[in-house]
């Protein structure tokens, strides 16, 4: 008789329980595959960890879309928001701003993002070994920008299931991955584009393959997701359609009615403050994206009734309680982990939104009401400039967005909005020009500051803020004769090479950088050969020029004669426009005669 071998089974061992867990996982897969598509393949470039390979950012909708046929708008959100653009066509670029023709030219097209490589798979390794610090990289560097997660509730939900290997929610891949991806543009892309342009490129890839259950998701869940791949989008303009994305989730946002206050009663106060402040983070995008593409509001402030949030902590929005606790009335610093900073900007913005709408809507042509609109850019002056005396002074900021240096950069930003022509008023006056290069200057100077405290990440919003400081100060030098003779060739020269330093390097290497250098660089020169009583550029060349940085090229076009060139602006009497002639009931025609 053979002999029998007892096996006794280990105690310690939970075999069922593994293979229960086993069998609940394929489960899910099959589940996610079902609703979601087809899995990656093994040799998909989608696949940053199977593949180490990137494809380029024009690349990855049509990838997308070859695996998510379902869901058209998964590849269209990852198209570059400035494309190419055929001359046939769209034959009327005067019509764009500055963006369009930094980015989307046949320069800068492509060259937003330094050159992909491939990532270092064994820095992919360490994901979760270095994911808490980037998860505190985000919240304290780029949350203050756009509260748009709950701190305590992405870390229970979503982070630390994927940190132990549990599948979490189905958007907790998606979220944990997008959150590392900007958190890594923060982390090494400060004036070191090469170190981190593989790692983010595997993250921001990573989040782009879940994008299909983004859009299948709940409302709320899918706003906070839209928000997150625009604040990507804001560093990598070419990686995610901006203008689409920031749509998609206005729309969804105004069908919820979150602009209005009545749909926050009743509910407790993790659920009001985080529905009002993902409306104001949609808000504030809204308005920063379509103001610098030259493009309609997607809301009128009239129709939005939702308070601002409260500027308290994540940590005292507890959902059992029904009111927030407020900070008390004698702190007068503010925390850097509450949203004060972010509440100033909403203010910020709709501010802007007045000043755009007055002045550069498309539809707000001629010059027939001067006294008006002069009585109007006074009172927003005032407006904007109490703003600046009550942001928030913070003891430590530890974002750029909390700095005072930022908040100087906003305000002199809309200043030069405000005074710079526009649709509703294309011609200048003295003391228009001086706002304008003062304003100008010091935004120069505070970027400066901000570069040489290391504080200063690449952004469009940031390359196209500088790039149009430049642009405006040289305008207003080439405009007034007496501001050239006050400011002196030195001051020029120096201000122009500050100008052209900031600009490469803020890209960190990237080619959009040095060609909007160049660009300020050759209008710069045209400028300071004015001292010398010498052109080097023809003056309806340059003048042309600076109209279709400002989106008014098409604007003078229709309004000059045919045949008849842009006029220059370096007229001799340009400076007695204030006070030697009565603007009131003259066109632009009238400068001509």
């Amino acid at each position: 008789m053979p002999s029998q071998r007892l096996i006794i089974q280990d105690p310690s061992c939970d075999c069922v329980a593994l293979r229960e867990q086993v069998r609940s996982l394929e489960a899910k897969i099959a589940s996610l595959e079902r609703g979601v598509g087809p899995r990656v393949d093994q040799t998909d470039n989608l696949d940053p960890i199977s593949t180490g390979g990137i494809p380029p950012a024009h690349d990855i909708g049509q990838h997308l879309h070859q695996r998510a046929g379902y869901c058209p708008n998964a590849a269209r959100i990852l198209r570059p928001t400035f494309p190419r653009r055929d001359t046939s066509e769209y034959p009327q670029s005067g019509l764009l701003g500055s963006p369009w023709h930094l980015w989307g030219s046949s320069i800068g097209a492509g060259a937003d993002g330094a050159a992909a490589t491939a990532p270092d798979t064994s820095s992919m390794s360490q994901l979760w070994e270095d994911g808490n610090e980037l998860v505190d990289i985000f919240f304290a560097r780029r949350w203050p920008q756009l509260p748009v997660l709950h701190r305590d509730t992405f870390m229970r939900q979503d982070f630390a299931p994927l940190s132990q290997g549990l599948p979490g929610r189905d958007l907790s891949p998606f979220l944990v991955n997008i959150v590392f991806a900007i958190a890594a543009i923060e982390k090494n892309s400060r004036f070191h584009a090469g170190s981190g342009t593989a790692i983010r490129g595997c993250y921001f890839q990573a989040a782009a393959n879940d994008i299909g259950a983004v859009l299948a998701a709940d409302d709320l869940d899918c706003i906070q997701c839209l928000l997150l791949l625009v604040m990507y989008g804001i560093n990598e303009p070419q990686s995610v359609n901006l203008w689409f994305t920031i749509g998609l989730a206005l729309r969804l946002a105004i069908s919820l009615d979150m602009h209005r206050q009545e749909v926050v009663v009743g509910q407790n106060v993790l659920q009001v403050e985080m529905r009002k402040r993902l409306w104001w983070c949609v808000y504030v995008m809204d308005r920063s994206i379509s103001m610098a593409l030259n493009r309609p509001l997607g809301i009128q402030d009239s129709d939005v009734t939702t308070p601002l949030p409260e500027a308290i902590r994540d940590d005292l929005l507890d959902p059992t309680i029904s009111s927030p606790v407020l900070p008390l009335p004698h702190a007068i610093i503010p925390d850097t982990r509450d949203v004060s900073a972010f509440i100033h900007t909403v203010k910020l913005r709709r501010l802007n939104t007045n000043v755009y709408n007055t002045f550069h809507a498309a539809g707000k042509t001629g010059l027939e009401a001067t006294e008006m609109l002069e009585s109007i850019r006074l009172e927003h002056y005032i407006q904007l400039t109490d703003w600046l005396a009550n942001a928030p002074r913070y003891l430590t900021p530890s974002s750029m967005f909390q700095t005072p240096e930022w908040f100087q950069i906003a305000y002199h930003h809309a200043i030069i909005t405000l005074y710079r022509p526009s649709h509703a008023f294309p011609t200048t006056t003295l003391d228009a020009v001086r706002l304008c290069a003062d304003a100008s200057i010091s935004l120069l100077a505070c970027y400066s500051t901000l570069h040489a405290k290391n504080k200063l990440s690449y952004s469009f919003v940031a390359l196209n803020s500088l790039f149009m400081a430049a642009v405006t100060m040289l305008h207003s030098l080439r405009t007034s004769r007496v501001l050239r003779q006050d400011l002196g060739r030195t001051a020029v020269e120096r201000n122009v090479g500050l100008a052209t330093s900031l600009l490469r390097d803020i890209s960190s290497g990237r080619a959009v950088g040095d060609y909007s250098a160049r660009i300020i660089e050759r209008l710069g020169g045209a400028v300071l050969s004015s001292f010398d009583g010498v052109s080097g550029m023809a003056d309806e060349e340059v003048d042309t020029e600076f109209l279709t940085w400002f989106g008014l090229k098409s604007q003078q076009q229709e309004v000059a004669q045919p045949g008849q060139p842009t006029p220059s602006t370096d007229i001799a009497w340009n400076d007695l426009l204030t006070s030697g002639f009565d603007m009131s009931g003259m066109g632009w025609t009238d400068l001509l005669v």
